[in-house]
């Protein structure tokens, strides 16, 4: 009877116990899993990333090292003739050409991963004839017929990757790159799609957005895990513009990015950003030095400078801003290009110093 009452006492004092215990290792379970898989788990720490071309080995990241970065982006390419063409194409040669390819991708991201930085896989579909100045922007298929055959091969195209993201460990990849007509009226295939890119690809997922008339038209930011945008936003609509006037710049634009975080709880990350080291790039960003529309276009590095120190002031310290993957860096830049290069690289020039401070704020 003692036996069985101090049993019984035992038994009252530890089931209580028992029980937190195993709630508290279901929450912990749960809540791991949930910050895993939501944009709180690396809120402390923003992507400082660039589209980095030409890595092959380890000396490559040498050119590279000095900018606090800690995520890559790597571009692989898709091809079609032109914007209405019923096919795009991403290789050549047999399936034996095509698995070695993979492998060297793997390889590639693997070596990026092993020197410390995240990797972004961003695929890009390239226009290899176009007609009336027609760009990805543009692409959409004549007809149903056509449009079918489309999905098909691009379907084929970003699944290749993702399972190449995959078997390398990249952090984040992204499903699709400035398809504006196609990404803001074929919804269903882009949810679609999604739906099969998380079958066989567990990390992080964005799309690509062309800044104008895209990126807050679109309906699936749900379904993926940031915003993603292009970020060549006109900032204002003179030459050799102060750090002041483009940072006022910025303005127009802060408050709508603020409200779509808000609108679908995903914070925005600038998949791509670049400014070229000319006297007006802060006016059309977009465009590169040697398709300006500009008739006088003059070098001037001190511009490009300004425009990532405005970028620094104002939209980076923002609370839903999740990051930069800047345009472009050559992991073989020659240092003495630099006094002559109107393009995008901040190499060997100050906005380079700039970009290097401005990550090591974080």
């Amino acid at each position: 009877m003692i036996k069985n009452k101090i049993h019984h006492s035992v038994y009252s004092i530890f089931l209580p116990a028992g029980l937190i215990l195993a709630f508290l290792l279901y929450w912990k379970v749960n809540y791991s899993a949930e910050l895993k898989n939501s944009n709180l788990s690396d809120i402390h720490e923003k992507q400082r990333g660039a589209h980095v071309f030409s890595i092959r080995d380890t000396s490559d990241f040498q050119t590279i090292s000095d900018y606090n970065f800690n995520w890559i982006t790597v571009v692989s390419w898709g091809y079609q003739n032109d914007y209405d063409s019923p096919t795009m194409r991403h290789h050549s040669g047999d399936s034996l050409m095509m698995r070695s390819r993979d492998s060297s991708w793997v390889k590639r991201i693997e070596l990026i991963r092993n020197k410390g930085y995240k990797v972004f896989v961003k695929p890009h579909v390239w226009i290899s004839d176009p007609s009336d100045d027609k760009w990805r922007s543009d692409i959409f298929p004549s007809d149903k017929e056509n449009w079918k055959l489309w999905q098909k091969s691009y379907r084929d195209f970003i699944i290749r990757y993702a399972k190449v993201a995959e078997q390398a460990n990249a952090e984040m990849f992204c499903i699709g790159t400035e398809l504006s007509q196609l990404a803001t009226s074929k919804s269903q295939f882009w949810q679609d799609l999604i739906k099969e890119v998380k079958t066989v690809y567990s990390g992080k997922l964005t799309y690509a957005a062309n800044w104008h008339n895209e990126y807050e038209k679109i309906t699936f930011w749900d379904q993926l895990d940031y915003i993603g945008i292009q970020a060549y936003f006109p900032l204002v609509n003179l030459k050799n513009p102060t750090t002041e006037q483009l940072t006022k710049g910025w303005d127009k634009y802060l408050p709508n990015l603020e409200s779509l975080y808000g609108k679908y709880n995903r914070r925005i990350l600038f998949t791509e950003m670049g400014y070229k080291s000319t006297a007006s790039s802060a006016i059309r960003p977009w465009e590169w030095a040697e398709k300006s529309t500009d008739k006088e276009v003059y070098y001037s590095p001190e511009t490009q400078a300004n425009c990532y120190k405005a970028f620094f002031e104002s939209v980076w310290k923002q609370d839903w801003f999740a990051g930069v993957h800047i345009w472009q860096l050559r992991s073989k830049y020659n240092i003495n290009r630099a006094k002559k290069d109107l393009d995008f690289t901040p190499q060997g020039k100050p906005a380079q110093q700039v970009i290097a401070e401005g990550f090591r704020l974080d």
